[in-house]
Protein backbone atom coordinates (compact mmCIF):
# COMPACT_ATOMS: atom_id res chain seq x y z
CA UNK A 1 0.00 0.00 0.00
CA UNK A 2 2.67 2.12 0.97
CA UNK A 3 4.63 1.42 -2.45
CA UNK A 4 1.64 2.83 -4.54
CA UNK A 5 1.10 5.93 -2.35
CA UNK A 6 4.73 6.19 -3.10
CA UNK A 7 4.25 4.84 -6.82
CA UNK A 8 1.07 6.19 -8.24
CA UNK A 9 1.25 9.37 -5.74
CA UNK A 10 -1.26 9.68 -2.72
CA UNK A 11 -4.01 11.77 -4.68
CA UNK A 12 -4.82 8.97 -7.21
CA UNK A 13 -4.76 6.70 -4.24
CA UNK A 14 -7.03 8.37 -1.90
CA UNK A 15 -9.30 8.99 -5.45
CA UNK A 16 -9.38 4.86 -5.86
CA UNK A 17 -9.92 4.34 -2.14
CA UNK A 18 -12.55 6.77 -2.02
CA UNK A 19 -14.32 5.28 -5.36
CA UNK A 20 -14.21 1.97 -4.13
CA UNK A 21 -16.03 3.50 -0.35
CA UNK A 22 -18.34 5.48 -2.23
CA UNK A 23 -19.61 2.13 -4.02
CA UNK A 24 -18.86 -0.25 -1.05
CA UNK A 25 -18.22 0.92 2.01
CA UNK A 26 -20.32 4.44 2.39
CA UNK A 27 -20.40 4.50 5.86
CA UNK A 28 -16.83 4.29 6.84
CA UNK A 29 -16.11 7.36 3.95
CA UNK A 30 -18.84 9.02 6.36
CA UNK A 31 -17.12 8.74 9.40
CA UNK A 32 -13.41 8.92 7.80
CA UNK A 33 -14.43 11.96 6.22
CA UNK A 34 -15.99 13.65 9.29
CA UNK A 35 -13.18 12.46 11.53
CA UNK A 36 -10.91 13.78 9.18
CA UNK A 37 -12.68 17.12 9.46
CA UNK A 38 -12.55 17.27 13.35
CA UNK A 39 -8.95 16.81 13.60
CA UNK A 40 -8.07 19.30 11.22
CA UNK A 41 -5.98 19.10 8.10
CA UNK A 42 -8.52 17.35 5.88
CA UNK A 43 -6.86 15.64 2.99
CA UNK A 44 -3.79 14.31 4.76
CA UNK A 45 -5.98 12.82 7.71
CA UNK A 46 -8.22 11.50 4.60
CA UNK A 47 -4.97 10.00 3.11
CA UNK A 48 -4.20 8.11 6.55
CA UNK A 49 -7.77 6.85 6.71
CA UNK A 50 -7.81 5.76 3.38
CA UNK A 51 -4.37 4.20 3.83
CA UNK A 52 -5.78 2.59 6.80
CA UNK A 53 -8.96 0.66 4.57
CA UNK A 54 -6.80 0.05 1.76
CA UNK A 55 -4.63 -2.05 4.07
CA UNK A 56 -7.38 -3.92 5.58
CA UNK A 57 -8.95 -4.80 2.26
CA UNK A 58 -5.74 -5.70 0.82
CA UNK A 59 -5.56 -8.13 3.76
CA UNK A 60 -9.42 -9.59 3.09
CA UNK A 61 -8.93 -9.94 -0.38
CA UNK A 62 -6.02 -12.07 0.69
CA UNK A 63 -7.82 -13.96 2.42
CA UNK A 64 -10.91 -14.77 0.05
CA UNK A 65 -13.39 -12.12 1.91
CA UNK A 66 -14.34 -8.61 1.73
CA UNK A 67 -14.77 -6.23 4.30
CA UNK A 68 -17.95 -5.71 5.64
CA UNK A 69 -20.16 -2.94 4.97
CA UNK A 70 -21.03 -1.15 7.26
CA UNK A 71 -24.52 -0.11 8.51
CA UNK A 72 -26.20 3.06 9.94
CA UNK A 73 -27.16 0.98 12.71
CA UNK A 74 -23.48 -0.10 13.25
CA UNK A 75 -22.06 3.33 12.59
CA UNK A 76 -24.84 5.03 14.97
CA UNK A 77 -23.85 2.64 17.66
CA UNK A 78 -20.12 2.69 17.63
CA UNK A 79 -20.11 6.46 17.57
CA UNK A 80 -22.41 6.41 20.68
CA UNK A 81 -20.24 3.71 22.50
CA UNK A 82 -17.49 6.53 21.89
CA UNK A 83 -19.17 9.01 23.57
CA UNK A 84 -20.71 7.07 26.09
CA UNK A 85 -16.74 6.28 27.27
CA UNK A 86 -15.34 9.04 26.59
CA UNK A 87 -12.30 9.75 23.75
CA UNK A 88 -9.48 8.73 26.46
CA UNK A 89 -11.24 5.62 27.28
CA UNK A 90 -12.54 4.77 23.70
CA UNK A 91 -9.01 5.11 22.61
CA UNK A 92 -6.90 2.88 24.90
CA UNK A 93 -9.87 0.46 24.43
CA UNK A 94 -9.55 0.47 20.74
CA UNK A 95 -5.98 0.66 20.32
CA UNK A 96 -5.81 -2.46 22.86
CA UNK A 97 -7.93 -4.31 20.30
CA UNK A 98 -6.14 -3.23 17.44
CA UNK A 99 -2.76 -4.18 19.01
CA UNK A 100 -4.12 -7.81 19.98
CA UNK A 101 -5.94 -7.80 16.03
CA UNK A 102 -3.31 -6.22 14.02
CA UNK A 103 -0.36 -4.81 15.31
CA UNK A 104 1.19 -3.72 11.96
CA UNK A 105 -1.87 -1.95 11.10
CA UNK A 106 -1.55 -0.79 14.99
CA UNK A 107 1.75 0.37 13.95
CA UNK A 108 0.79 2.39 11.23
CA UNK A 109 -1.99 4.34 12.74
CA UNK A 110 0.35 5.53 15.51
CA UNK A 111 2.94 5.99 13.65
CA UNK A 112 0.96 8.26 11.68
CA UNK A 113 -0.74 10.16 14.28
CA UNK A 114 1.91 10.42 16.25
CA UNK A 115 3.44 12.79 13.31
CA UNK A 116 0.28 15.26 14.18
CA UNK A 117 -0.71 17.72 17.23
CA UNK A 118 -3.97 15.89 17.89
CA UNK A 119 -2.51 12.14 18.27
CA UNK A 120 -6.00 11.39 21.01
CA UNK A 121 -8.03 12.57 17.99
CA UNK A 122 -6.59 10.81 15.23
CA UNK A 123 -6.27 7.34 17.18
CA UNK A 124 -10.15 8.05 18.37
CA UNK A 125 -10.92 8.19 14.40
CA UNK A 126 -9.07 4.95 13.75
CA UNK A 127 -9.79 3.14 16.31
CA UNK A 128 -14.21 3.87 15.68
CA UNK A 129 -13.17 2.87 11.93
CA UNK A 130 -11.16 -0.28 13.03
CA UNK A 131 -13.72 -1.10 15.90
CA UNK A 132 -16.82 -0.50 13.30
CA UNK A 133 -15.55 -2.61 10.60
CA UNK A 134 -14.74 -5.30 13.22
CA UNK A 135 -18.46 -4.59 15.26
CA UNK A 136 -19.99 -5.36 11.60
CA UNK A 137 -17.90 -8.04 10.60
CA UNK A 138 -19.49 -9.54 13.90
CA UNK A 139 -23.18 -8.57 13.18
CA UNK A 140 -22.55 -9.92 9.39
CA UNK A 141 -21.21 -13.02 10.90
CA UNK A 142 -24.15 -13.99 13.86
CA UNK A 143 -26.89 -13.01 11.00
CA UNK A 144 -25.40 -15.74 8.75
CA UNK A 145 -24.83 -18.22 10.83
CA UNK A 146 -28.66 -17.61 11.73
CA UNK A 147 -29.49 -17.74 8.13
CA UNK A 148 -27.79 -20.71 8.03
CA UNK A 149 -29.94 -22.69 10.90
CA UNK A 150 -32.86 -21.30 9.45
CA UNK A 151 -32.37 -22.70 6.45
Amino acid sequence: MARDFDDVGPDACIAEIVDELLAHNPHYLEMALRSARDVGDPKRMLAGFAMFYGILSLDARERGRPLPRITPDTRDAMTALAGEYGDAQFVTLATATLREENPCLMQMADSFASRHDDYLGIMQAFGLLYKSLSAQAMIDGLAGATRRRAG
